[in-house]
């Protein structure tokens, strides 16, 4: 009978522990800018995130900015609500985040700056590589046959580095020399180096910028042992405007491949791109620009049909 009314009393201990908690309040930004029409330059809404263990009230000292959430408690994502700014100038607002004696401001900016999209229309093709044209300098077909061998280095393979430039395209880690051509795809790293490619610019009107969302393919490298290379991928804006996957990051998550000879479709949304923009595809274990080596180890993987296509903006 004791240990059932300790069973029963948990909940409520635990609830009494929670209430008991000191207060906390976190708030993931304090600067947010817009543009005239009231969102971000990449037509989303802006957000934040509150955390609030014991809940939280926002306010606003100015009439044309609100949020979705305006009480909560716990971990809440909140979505401003600014009208247009239909004034002669720039305008600023704050809102104040409170919970119990704690408070956070969070200052709201909103320009007279137009809408930058490109107007093209979703699913619009900016670019689209299937790499067919490395075929001809007789690289093998390592992933449907099953093999790793017979990879050309087009660092030494007659005219390929210059077609592979002539193609707007980089070698992320051009110290390492580890990108080869193969049937129709590129095979990429080799022992203790990695590597990855940087795409062309796209073709996107001056001051304008455009949500896209690249998809391409990959498979990892499997060698004489039968086991697959550990690669994992990762896509980067590594030059100009641009965030990954709808938050303020440059790089994406992650993205690990079939452990098998097959290829895995991979995809991942920016936003606010422009000419400028450049998008890299690397193994995860390259590292950072600059980077000449990367981690040590095998981290070898082949990449086909890359293609990036307008996305829609919410």
């Amino acid at each position: 009978m004791f240990l059932m009314g300790c069973v029963f009393l948990l909940p409520s201990c635990i609830e009494d522990k929670a209430e008991d908690a000191a207060h906390r309040l976190v708030v993931s930004k304090v600067d947010v800018e817009l543009i005239q029409t009231g969102m971000l330059n990449t037509g989303s809404k802006a957000s934040f995130d509150v955390l609030a263990n014991r809940g939280y009230v926002i306010t606003s000292d100015a009439e044309w900015l609100d949020v979705d959430k305006p009480t909560g408690k716990g971990r809440v994502s909140v979505t401003l609500e600014a009208k247009p700014n239909e004034t002669a100038g720039e305008r600023t607002g704050h809102l104040t985040v409170t919970s119990g004696k704690l408070s956070e401001r969070v200052t709201v900016t909103q320009t007279l700056d137009p809408d930058p999209d490109d107007g093209n229309p979703v699913g619009y093709t900016y670019y689209s590589e299937n790499f067919d044209w490395i075929a001809v300098y007789g690289g093998a077909d390592c992933v449907g046959l099953g093999s790793q061998n017979g990879a050309k280095n087009i660092y030494s393979t007659g005219d390929a580095l210059q077609k592979f430039g002539e193609a707007g395209l980089q070698d992320y880690n051009p110290v390492g020399k580890t990108m080869y051509a193969c049937a129709g795809y590129f095979k990429m790293g080799a022992t203790d180096k990695q590597t990855g490619i940087i795409l062309p610019a796209l073709k996107i009107g001056r001051k304008k910028a455009s949500n896209v969302e690249l998809t391409f393919e990959t498979c990892p490298n499997i060698g004489g042992s039968g086991k697959a290379d550990a690669v994992t991928v990762t896509v980067e804006i590594v030059e100009g405007p641009g965030t990954v996957n709808g938050n303020s990051d440059r790089e994406s998550e992650a993205m690990k491949p079939d452990q098998t000879w097959k290829w895995t479709p991979m995809s991942v949304k920016l936003y606010g791109v422009t000419a400028a923009t450049r998008i890299a595809i690397r193994s995860t274990q390259q590292g950072n620009p600059g980077v000449t080596a990367g981690e040590k180890g095998y981290f070898r993987w082949y990449l086909d049909n890359v293609k990036i296509v307008k996305a829609p903006r919410n």
